[in-house]
């Protein structure tokens, strides 16, 4: 009778093992990570990692290549501004596109 009572507990177990896996996975319990200057994370999938920086007091988002190489582009996103450069070499990159937000209350286009 221990045996039966074990070997349904196990199941039991595996059961809800495998739901809350699936339920993670399809995102029912995933929170949306908050990230700190300082932090970095890598996107699955691709070759781009983003960290999270303070650029002239302001706090950024940077995703780039992980491996540099001329001709890549990387994006630098803040609270007002977003900025796209191009490396020119694996150090040294040039603007392509800039933009600053004014309005806090920004209008859509349809």
């Amino acid at each position: 009778m221990a045996r039966i009572a074990l070997i349904v507990l196990v199941l039991a177990a595996c059961s809800i093992a495998v739901w809350l896996g699936a339920s993670r996975a399809a995102g029912a319990a995933a929170a949306p990570a908050v990230l700190h200057v300082g932090d970095t994370v890598r996107i699955a999938g691709t070759n781009v990692g983003c960290a999270v920086a303070r650029r002239g007091g302001a706090t950024t988002v940077e995703c780039l290549p992980v491996h540099r190489a001329a001709g890549t582009y990387a994006a630098l996103t803040g609270s007002k501004t977003v900025r796209v450069v191009r490396f020119r070499t694996s150090t040294v990159a040039q603007t392509v596109f800039q933009a600053k937000q004014y309005d806090p209350r920004p209008a859509t286009c349809r």
